[in-house]
């Protein structure tokens, strides 16, 4: 009797092949034999961009790995590229059509992002800065750069090279037009203190703003960098700005080491400036509660004392009908002298002989103490109103 051998047949992976690559591509292939005796056979591509390892075999489970290279196909990236792979055995043959699409050039990230454009990579720096500057120097972000004709190569290889990758990278975004040059704003620019006596230190807070979230470096320049001023730091650096883009500078004002009764400074930071002013009152000030008075009336003079001690007030008017219950006063810090407006019968028979409708003096008050004397002239104004 007589018994036939069955044949081999082939059985392959994959119908077909679908590919999307920005480089190279590899992957595997595995033939079978389904039927009987010994499997023998070869691979091939319509296109040498494929090679195959190992092209020729003979065994029943064979692994053929194939390696794709797109710079023999001659397509321009973000077209697809259509061939053919062929398997030939004693089990039997199989095409394999197969479709490979060349993207473009691009970058994934750590977290998964891809990068296929200057615009991609501006967007990821927002969120993810230190692993941007990384990727900045990198020769794989110099082949995209490459890939979309970015138009200033020359430039970008001059920025890379900067130590300062922060830097370079806003420089970068500002040439490639995805954002404007950072610029520095004081949204206060006067600081003002009146300070009486020979008060202790006076603490301040200049506070600057960026107009986005871009690199910022900007020296911080007292005009005449006084001896009572003292500022935090000399320059602000992207670091020093918070979630806001706002940063600070602390300033210290010595009023020991202020001789005149003011003082003066302006601070500059990029194109602005702000202004800090000292002032210490008059030793002495004096004001009436009101501009004007009736011929019977009632007023007081508000008195007050900077000098750090309590003081002796004489108050004195020229004209009688201005009148007061004493003529010193010791004052503290801030005491208000009452006085009264009352014509004599001889003045007011004057007044209506002469239809005067007011009449102008002068309240003088003056302030003592050992080895020191203020003075201040108070005009008053006395009428029909």
């Amino acid at each position: 009797m007589n018994l036939e051998q069955p044949l081999p047949v082939l059985d392959i992976s994959a119908e077909t092949l679908q590919i999307e690559t920005k480089d190279s591509a590899a992957g595997e292939l595995a033939i079978k034999n389904i039927g009987g005796g010994l499997l023998k056979g070869f691979i091939t591509a319509r296109s040498n961009a494929f090679t195959f390892t190992p092209d020729t075999w003979e065994g029943n489970n064979q692994v053929v790995a194939y390696t794709f290279n797109p710079s023999r196909t001659g397509i321009p990236p973000g077209q697809a590229f259509h061939t053919k792979i062929y398997v030939c055995s004693n089990g039997g043959e199989a095409e394999i059509p197969t479709t490979v699409k060349l993207t473009k050039m691009a970058i994934t990230t750590r977290e998964g992002q891809t990068i296929a454009n200057i615009e991609d990579f501006y967007q990821y720096s927002i969120t993810n800065p230190l692993q941007a500057q990384r990727i900045f120097t990198d020769s794989e972000f110099y082949m995209l750069l490459m890939t979309v004709g970015y138009p200033y190569m020359e430039v970008y290889e001059n920025l890379h090279k900067d130590a300062n990758r922060e830097r370079a990278m806003d420089n970068f975004f500002i040439l490639s037009g995805l954002k404007e040059k950072t610029t520095l704003t004081l949204p206060n620019k006067s600081f003002v203190f009146d300070c009486p006596g020979d008060s202790g230190r006076i603490y301040g807070q200049i506070v600057a703003e960026k107009s986005d979230r871009g690199y910022c470096e900007a020296q911080i320049v007292p005009e005449t960098a006084p001896s009572w001023l003292t500022l935090s730091a000399n320059r602000l650096i992207s670091s020093d700005f918070d979630a806001e883009n706002r940063a600070r500078v602390n300033f210290t004002i010595d009023p020991m080491r202020i001789l005149p009764r003011y003082a003066r400074e302006r601070v500059f930071i990029e194109n602005s400036a702000a202004e800090i002013v000292f002032r210490r009152p008059l030793p002495l000030t004096a004001r009436l509660n009101r501009e004007t008075y009736r011929y019977d009336d009632k007023g007081t003079i508000e008195i007050l004392n900077h000098t750090g001690g309590d003081i002796a007030v004489e108050v004195f008017c020229p004209d009688n009908y201005v009148r007061f219950a004493a003529r010193t006063y010791s004052v503290g810090k801030h005491y208000e002298i009452p006085f009264t407006v009352k014509l004599s019968a001889f003045m007011n028979a004057g007044r209506l002989f002469r239809k005067t409708p007011f009449m102008r003096t002068v309240i003088e008050v003056k302030g003592r103490k050992p080895g020191e004397e203020y003075r201040v002239k108070l005009p008053i104004t006395v009428g029909e109103w």
